[in-house]
């Protein structure tokens, strides 16, 4: 039997670790602002619904959709930063994967030069730095049933800019790795992504024919006349 190399094994943990927390903050944003979603990462042009309309209808009337957003945020926050903790317990952080190969344990020539910028990120002692907001939100809420969250304030949470720049310096580290040992990785996630775009398809069309009259007051109140009429009809806005 084959022996494993325990580089390459740490470092499969860290991949699969990272898709993890990519997928789910990917549900977090396009559940929490499908508008947003698709314009930072310029898909408009693959929906065929008024984007303003849509992210009303998900974020103000459809109240599942919403708390899906929030337990995709928590699971996030906790894989996340498995990966980007330095501390003795966490054992599939890149800080430990870099030590290892600092130390000679791992015997693969990878080069340090790879985690250059995502160290200085994992190792910044600012305490509103974005991964040392998560690790608070990690320690102090999620990591914990009896945690009171009633004390989270906004200041607590890194935008979702802020984040997915994050997940680029992570991304960059791993590239560069996978690089030395001419292997490619996959850090596409929108494929996991389609099932939420079908159901608000679905959504969509809902809203476009219910007769619900507390529905239909809400849209009027919303669109106004003209904009309900021509939402119920598929006219462009």
């Amino acid at each position: 039997m084959e022996e494993k190399d325990p580089c390459r094994e740490l470092l499969g943990s860290i991949y699969i670790l990272y898709i993890k927390a990519k997928i789910a903050l990917a549900e977090t944003h396009l559940c929490r602002s499908p508008k947003n979603y698709f314009k930072k990462f310029e898909l408009e042009e693959t929906t065929n619904y008024n984007l303003e309309i849509l992210d009303y209808l998900v974020r103000g009337e459809s109240p599942g959709y919403n708390e899906l957003s929030r337990k995709s945020w928590i699971l996030f926050v906790l894989e996340i930063t498995k990966i980007l903790s330095k501390g003795k317990g966490d054992k599939f952080s890149i800080g430990k994967f870099y030590n290892k190969l600092l130390y000679k344990e791992f015997t693969d020539n990878i080069p340090l030069d790879c985690f250059r910028e995502i160290m200085k990120i994992i190792e910044d002692k600012n305490p509103d730095s974005v991964v040392n907001r998560l690790k608070i939100l990690r320690d102090k809420f999620y990591a914990h049933s009896d945690a009171d969250m009633e004390r989270m304030t906004d200041a607590m949470f890194p935008t979702f800019n802020e984040v997915w720049s994050l997940m680029d310096n992570v991304e960059e580290c791993l590239m560069a790795i996978y690089k030395y040992y001419d292997s490619g990785i996959n850090l596409d996630v929108n494929r996991f992504l389609q099932k939420y775009i079908r159901e608000f398809e679905r959504l969509y069309q809902f809203f476009q024919v219910t007769t619900d009259f507390r529905v239909t007051y809400r849209l009027k109140q919303k669109l106004g006349d003209s904009g309900y009429l021509a939402f119920r009809e598929n006219i462009p806005l």
